[in-house]
């Protein structure tokens, strides 16, 4: 089958609970295809009381084939003090090996930045693993710049002893 047929039939929506499993298959699979699958701490269990409940922490558009869920793109908005306007931040982007060079990476992030625009976003941000050279070439074709900083982070027992004081 042609690429092109297969993209056509991909359907981007806004993902809900019950895609909660699918969701954290997708970033598992996102997990080996950076060769870091014991990195994902996650369940879907997890992604369910986070991403759905009353105050969700992030939102996810997901790509489906049929029934079957090719992609994802999980996300949250943020708001940028030296822009001056809220933005959106992607935690996640994950596109099926078969389907990667159609599109459809594309596809995914128009429908966050659509979906964003109805909050006053002005801006999308996202991080790409610096060994994931297919990634940066697929950011860096679309116009994506390495702002001037670093990100860090702060998790377990440090983070616990930061409020402890």
């Amino acid at each position: 089958m042609a690429m092109d047929t297969l993209a056509e039939q991909i359907v981007i929506a806004g993902a809900t609970r019950a895609d909660a499993p699918a969701i954290h298959d997708l970033l598992r699979a996102l997990a080996r295809a950076l060769d870091r699958p014991h990195d994902v701490r996650s369940t879907p269990d997890d992604i369910a009381r986070y991403g759905f409940g009353a105050s969700p922490s992030f939102e996810t558009v997901i790509a489906r084939r049929g029934t079957a869920a090719v992609g994802l793109a999980l996300f949250f908005y943020e708001f940028s003090t030296w822009r001056g306007c809220p933005g959106v931040y992607v935690q996640d982007l994950y596109v099926d090996e078969m389907l990667r060079g159609t599109g459809l990476g594309r596809r995914l992030l128009a429908a966050v930045v659509a979906q964003a625009a109805g909050r006053e976003a002005r801006y999308l941000r996202l991080a790409v693993d610096a060994g994931n050279a297919a990634g940066l070439g697929f950011y860096g074709r679309l116009g994506f710049v390495a702002p001037q900083e670093q990100t860090l982070v702060l998790e377990g027992c440090d983070f616990a002893a930061l409020v402890d004081g």
